[in-house]
């Protein structure tokens, strides 16, 4: 007995190109939703950051670091606050977090650092992270040791 063999057209062959060039299309208008989809997510998931509007962030690292006697981070923050303008350093404040400029002459940021309130995790102290971003080490050093000493943290 024989089989019958058959062949294929040209016509099944243009068939089946032009419904892979369908999925295709397809697929994008599915990786557009996608998109859309991931877009929608981030916009009504709540950021970290709203969190950290409640009191100040809480860190294990001890390095940079500034250790007070006071208990109060809302306290320690009014004292820098005070004592800032007084060593003419312009400041930002957002939270708990202040980055602070000092200006030369010639109209130039010649020190930036950021002075941030935070709570330390293993002792439950209250702490102030210095971190400079521009300019002069010692310069940086004499101003932050001298801003930490006259707020009597």
């Amino acid at each position: 007995m024989r089989v019958p063999v058959f062949s294929r057209s040209r016509s099944l062959d243009m068939a089946v190109t032009s419904d892979s060039g369908k999925k295709k299309r397809a697929g994008k208008v599915f990786g557009s939703l996608e998109r859309g989809l991931d877009k929608m997510i981030t916009m009504l998931t709540p950021s970290k950051r709203r969190a950290l509007r409640d009191g100040p962030r809480k860190i294990k690292a001890q390095y940079n670091v500034t250790l007070t006697s006071q208990t109060n981070p809302d306290q320690i923050l009014n004292q820098i606050l005070s004592i800032l303008p007084e060593k003419n350093v312009d400041f930002t404040q957002k939270g708990y977090t202040l980055k602070c400029q000092t200006w030369g002459d010639s109209g130039k940021v010649t020190m930036a650092f950021e002075l941030e309130v935070c709570m330390l995790q293993r002792p439950e102290v209250v702490g102030v992270r210095r971190q400079r971003l521009k300019g002069d080490a010692w310069v940086y050093k004499r101003l932050v040791e001298d801003i930490l000493a006259t707020s009597s943290i």
